[in-house]
């Protein structure tokens, strides 16, 4: 094969390859335009629209997470930890001092992490808590099954299967934005008020 024949291989390859990249930008864009009345296979359209495109990454998936238990069985007050720090680390040392305050020991509640809502459905299910606190974003969306950030519906009372939730910051919260441990005792005292727990006993 001469140098003019090859020349002529690779200029029609190079023209080809930038004639399907062109077609494969024209297809996604008239997809993302809502046009999908194009007279193509879906075969044909998955291939061509994979033709001169890096492949997407797909993330691996995530690994599930262990459920974590700890305290009295059916106690009054099940605290559900987003962070599963309990009383570990400087946390855990602040979570002891509200519990402290709150007349209230380590022994005398329930605490579980929250690894998805299933886990913390279960948990409530056995234990049968009077009142639910949770601890930090995580727990509050996965119990409540909402979306929206923690402030926006912290500091209240919810219901879970006509449990009382009350959703508050995180100790760590607390050890980054000192500020906000005003609203987390009032939060606990709205707890101490319906479980009915005073600080005589």
């Amino acid at each position: 094969m001469g140098d003019k024949e090859k020349h002529t291989i690779q200029s029609i390859s190079r023209d080809f390859v930038n004639t399907i990249n062109d077609f494969s930008q024209y297809i996604s864009h008239q997809k993302e335009l809502g046009n999908t009345d194009l007279d193509i296979s879906g075969s044909t359209l998955e291939k061509v629209n994979a033709w001169g495109l890096p492949r997407k990454k797909v993330p691996p998936p995530e690994k599930p997470r262990p459920f974590f238990f700890q305290g009295l069985e059916k106690a009054r007050v099940l605290f559900v930890d987003s962070e599963g720090s309990f009383f570990n680390g400087e946390s855990g040392a602040l979570f002891l001092k509200i519990l402290k305050a709150m007349d209230m020991k380590p022994q005398s509640i329930s605490i579980c992490n929250a690894p998805d809502r299933a886990a913390i459905h279960g948990c409530i299910k056995k234990n049968q808590p009077q009142i639910i606190v949770t601890l930090g974003q995580r727990a509050g969306q996965l119990l409540l099954n909402h979306k929206v950030p923690l402030e926006s519906f912290q500091g209240k009372f919810h219901f879970h299967n006509g449990i009382q939730v009350m959703p508050t910051f995180h100790p760590l919260t607390l050890l980054e934005q000192p500020g906000l441990k005003r609203k987390v005792w009032e939060d606990m005292q709205q707890v101490m008020k319906a479980a009915g727990i005073s600080k005589n006993g």
